[in-house]
This record gives C-alpha cells, sequence and structure tokens, in this order.
C-alpha cells in the first residue's frame, strides 16, 4: 500500500493534502444519464476510510443519496422539518416557513436541485432589486437557500452547495437609532400618565436591563430576588400567527442582572400595584405569576405584539402632542421597542463599561458579537478623544 498521492485501493485515494478521499458510485440518474458519485475525506487512516466505503455504499443501496433527481422544493420542505426536529425558535421557524411558502418555492421549487445554479440565484436576486424588494430582505432569502443547501451538502445530496458561489446584494450600513436619555425620560412620564401605566414600567426595566421583548414578557415575580437586588432571566416567550409558548432566552443565555437600587424600587411599585389589584379583585396572584400580565392573577404572560403595539402607540402620541403644542412642533419619534436595548448598550458603553460588561448585561454570549452590533464611540467619548490627541501634540498657546 502506497503512501503516496493516487489510488490506494477501489474507492479510496490520498489527497495531495495527506487526507483520505472515499469515492462511492450512485445509480445512474434518470433525468441526466450521468452516474453520480458521493464523496467523503477523513484523516483517521486506510480502516476509517474502509468503514465510511462500507457506509456509503449501504447508504447508496437504500438511495440515500440520489437526490439530484429531487427537486429544490423537496429539499426545502425536507430541511424545514430538521430544522423542527433540530427545536429552532418557533418564531424563526415560522418565518422560516413563510418566505418559503411565499416567495422562495414559487419561484426556484420546482427547478431540479441539480440544476439550481449560482447564475440562476443571481438573476433571480438581481429582478427582485429591480422589483423594488431591498437588500436585507434578499439577504434573509438567501440564508434561507444557503442553509438549506449546506445541509443538502452535508446529507450528501449535492456536492458543492452553490450557494457559496452567490453574491446577493450588499446591505447598507445604516444608523442605529437610539432615543436619548431625555426621551427615554420623557416616554416614561407619558406612559405613567396613560390608560397603560405599566407601559411605563415595562419601559424603565427595558431601559435598564436591556432585556430583549420576549425575556420582558417571560420574567415572573418568583425570579427577582429583592434582598440580593437580581433578577435570573430564564425565559422568553415567542408569539406567531398560530399561538405562543416559552422558550429559554436567545443563544441559551439564561443569566442573573444585578439591579440597581431604583430598578428594584420599580419593581416593588409594580408588585403592590398587583396585589392591591388581587384583593379589590378577590383572587389569589398566581405562584408562578408573570410581573407583565393580562390577568389580574398573572397567571399568563402580555404577548410581545401587544409590548410593541403599546410601544408605538405611545411615540405616535408624543408627535401628536408635539404637532398640537402652542406653538406647533415638528417632532419625530421614530423609535422602536427594540431600540431601548440600544440605549442600554450605548449608555453602558458611554459610561466606559467594558464589553465584556455589555455583553453579559445583553446577553451575547461573546463579546465580539456586541462590539459588531453596539458602537462604544460615543460622540462624547469621540470628542474627549479629540482633545486627549491635540493635549499631547500641541502645546497650549503662549508657552
Amino acid at each position: 500500500m502506497t503512501t503516496e498521492t493516487g489510488v490506494i485501493e477501489r474507492g479510496i485515494r490520498r489527497l495531495p493534502n495527506g487526507a483520505l478521499e472515499v469515492r462511492v458510485h450512485v445509480k445512474r440518474d434518470p433525468l441526466t444519464g450521468q452516474v453520480r458519485q458521493v464523496s467523503r475525506t477523513t484523516r483517521k487512516g486506510i480502516a476509517e476510510a474502509r468503514r465510511i466505503r462500507s457506509r456509503l455504499q449501504a447508504e447508496a443501496a437504500q438511495g440515500k443519496h440520489a437526490g439530484p433527481a429531487m427537486s429544490f422544493g423537496a429539499l426545502l420542505d425536507e430541511w424545514l422539518t430538521h430544522c423542527e426536529n433540530r427545536a429552532l425558535a418557533p418564531s424563526t421557524l415560522a418565518e422560516y416557513r413563510r418566505k418559503v411558502a411565499k416567495v422562495i418555492a414559487p419561484e426556484l421549487g420546482g427547478t431540479r436541485l441539480h440544476k439550481l445554479s449560482a447564475h440562476r440565484l443571481d438573476t433571480w436576486y438581481g429582478q427582485l432589486l429591480v422589483a423594488g424588494v431591498t437588500p436585507r430582505t434578499i439577504g434573509h432569502y438567501h440564508r434561507i437557500i444557503s442553509a438549506s443547501l449546506h445541509q443538502a451538502e452535508r446529507w450528501g445530496w449535492v456536492d458543492t452547495s452553490v450557494a457559496r458561489l452567490v453574491q446577493p446584494p450588499r446591505v447598507p450600513v445604516t444608523t442605529m437609532t437610539v432615543p436619548p436619555p431625555e426621551r427615554v425620560q420623557a416616554l416614561i412620564e407619558a406612559a405613567a400618565s396613560s390608560r397603560a401605566p405599566e407601559i411605563a414600567t415595562v419601559i424603565t426595566i427595558a431601559a435598564l436591563t436591556g432585556l430583549r421583548r420576549g425575556e420582558l414578557c417571560g420574567l415572573m415575580w418568583s425570579d427577582v430576588d429583592w434582598r440580593g437586588r437580581w433578577v435570573a432571566v430564564e425565559r422568553s416567550i415567542w408569539q406567531t400567527s398560530s399561538g405562543w409558548g416559552v422558550k429559554e432566552p436567545k443563544s441559551h443565555q439564561v443569566r442573573r442582572l444585578v439591579l440597581g437600587e431604583a430598578t428594584i424600587g420599580v419593581l416593588a411599585g409594580r408588585r403592590r400595584r398587583v396585589e392591591d389589584l388581587c384583593r379589590a379583585a378577590e383572587v389569589d396572584l398566581a405562584s408562578d405569576a408573570y410581573i407583565f400580565s393580562p390577568d389580574v392573577d398573572g397567571s399568563r404572560p402580555t404577548m410581545p405584539g401587544r409590548l410593541t403595539q403599546a410601544f408605538r402607540r405611545l411615540c405616535d402620541q408624543m408627535e401628536d402632542r408635539a404637532a398640537k403644542a402652542d406653538p406647533p412642533r415638528q417632532e419625530s419619534w421614530p423609535y422602536r421597542l427594540h431600540d431601548l436595548r440600544h440605549y442600554t448598550a450605548t449608555e453602558l458603553f458611554r459610561a466606559g463599561h467594558s464589553p465584556r460588561t455589555v455583553a453579559d448585561r445583553l446577553g451575547h454570549a461573546d463579546p465580539a458579537l456586541t462590539l459588531r452590533v453596539y458602537t462604544a464611540n460615543t460622540e462624547d467619548q469621540a470628542r474627549a478623544a479629540a482633545v486627549e490627541l491635540e493635549a499631547g501634540l500641541i502645546a497650549p498657546r503662549g508657552s
């Protein structure tokens, strides 16, 4: 048995990089007339290569590698089922299914898998651009297509994912909309005097913790440690058109957030109001009551969509209030509830906290993600940097 590059034995050869490639013939494809091959590589030696060859031959006999005759739509169906079996977040899976059913499958689903080319995808993306679809939305389609083709490659249904060769439209960098502290305070005050004063508590807790919308809805009174002044973030509420449920926080970042005295005071005020309502209604507060709930006893969580709608209405009211002032003012309040999370990160960076501290607060596993998403270079820091540079180089006048 040679150790040089080339064939070692039937179906096994050594590559220039030293790895062993196992190649097994699959039955002739009835659509193309070509004999397909499926291959795998290993660096674990000839015995492992032989085991792989035996496994591939058995799989080929069962028809598991006859994939190119299938349609891309069939692959998408298999991939969505695979995502569901891997316990993908229900809201994410629902969005994948919606995009596949409404856009991707009608356009590409009938294409045979072996005929789906990079040129076909590039052409379609160009057509979408001309039709007015944004690059960001096209990017969403491309990620679904790329993920499904990558899985097909893992399954041995395609030799190479053509999505690697595609160039989706570049998504322009957008400026993050972050409300300044005085606007967050104005929103809290306006909510407190509205018909839904609990939204003031939602905004306050969101701004002071950086919690995601679903995490806010998932908070329970049992998560609060009043003496230690911290709250456990252990669950998130998901919501789709077909229902809602409970899941772990994003990226499984179950965490404990230390709270300041003022934040504990806000939660304590919310608790007193809830207990007053329970007494008035002659009901008991549920042992696992949600902090934000449409029920007096807190048995169900407030839905994420309701928080989004309430926050948007509040911003619209702030614009209307400015327009009706004397004299009228033209003010824009373009904020989303999620922008309060940006507010948390920006203010922490402005105060000089490290990326690790900010990442822990936001529930990011990797501080590098925090730095990519949020900028630590606030205007205040930029001005301070400019002054410090000048101080080290330019002597004061008169010296």
